[in-house]
């Protein structure tokens, strides 16, 4: 079983802590399973551990048929990872920025039909760079603290940028993906000291309407989670968020534009620690640090 010690402070306990429902032993191929991390109609989420001692999460399919929804998630991620692979290649011919596409979402590590669990699907994901130890669900974290303006920043940025790759996997139109899938923060994990952000969860609902309205939906989502000082700075960061959230933008582009252009002007574009307190506090608290 994967057992891990479990964070001093409550607030960011880490996944096998704050989300394990139930304990199994099993093992699947070279996979020990973990606690029970979640679920929706068509499938379970647990944590997971290879034998070489990485951890994993797995997607099980409650029934043979319901392993189609899985078998669809492993195609998406899949398409998603081999463009993501190729822009950082383009990007290393000509020498530009790395965008780190690859650092968003989550790798399907593989994908089959287990005999031992009447041929149901598996989808085991991994997560780019970072252990699952250090991430906490995204929805968990919003429940349990507020943060500030700075702070907000990068987690939604992270989320243009995010949108804005499936913007460019839409206009190849070859690719399973077409539409964008519906904002929910249940679908992410974060690191608030790596300043990480990942999408595991390709398997929700998807929306064919245009940009403006998911940058709304983000914006929205942020503003419910932002707490301001008396400060002019953050002030006026928090007004073109709120601008965000009743206007959109054309482009996940331009709003991760907008939203940059502003922070360089404001504060300068610099590392800045997860600055957070817990809701119903007064103390305002700091995680991490420049060098993770």
């Amino acid at each position: 079983m994967v057992h891990r010690a479990k964070c001093t402070e409550h607030v960011f306990l880490k996944l096998d802590s704050i989300w394990g429902k139930e304990v199994v032993e099993l093992k699947v191929r070279d996979i020990e399973v973990g606690n029970r991390i979640g679920e929706s109609s068509k499938f379970r989420i647990y944590l997971g551990k290879m034998d070489d001692g990485h951890s994993v999460i797995l997607k099980v399919a409650k029934t043979f048929e319901d392993g189609d929804v899985l078998a669809k998630e492993s195609a998406k991620l899949y398409q998603m990872s081999l463009l993501a692979d190729e822009i950082e290649q383009f990007e290393k011919k000509e020498g530009s920025t790395k965008t780190s596409y690859n650092w968003l979402f989550a790798k399907i590590e593989t994908s089959f039909m287990e005999p031992t669990q009447d041929d149901r699907r598996i989808n085991v994901l991994t997560m780019p760079d970072i252990d699952l130890s250090e991430l906490t669900p995204l929805a968990k974290l919003h429940a349990n603290v507020t943060i500030d303006a700075r702070t907000s920043v990068w987690i939604m940025g992270r989320l243009f940028k995010l949108y804005g790759f499936f913007e460019l996997i839409a206009a190849g139109g070859d690719s399973p993906i077409v539409r964008y899938p519906i904002f929910s923060p249940d679908d992410y994990l974060i690191s608030p000291e790596k300043h990480r952000l990942v999408y595991y969860n390709f398997t929700d609902d998807i929306a064919d309407v245009v940009a403006y309205d998911f940058v709304k939906s983000i914006a929205t989502f942020m503003l419910g989670w932002i707490e301001l000082e008396d400060d002019s700075h953050e002030l006026e960061y928090y007004q073109l968020v709120k601008d965000f959230s009743e206007h959109g933008r054309d482009s996940f582009e331009l709003a991760h534009k907008d939203l940059y252009d502003l922070v360089k002007k404001l504060w300068g574009i610099s590392y800045y620690p997860f600055t957070y307190r817990e809701r119903g506090t007064v103390a305002w608290k700091r995680k991490g640090s420049k060098n993770g």
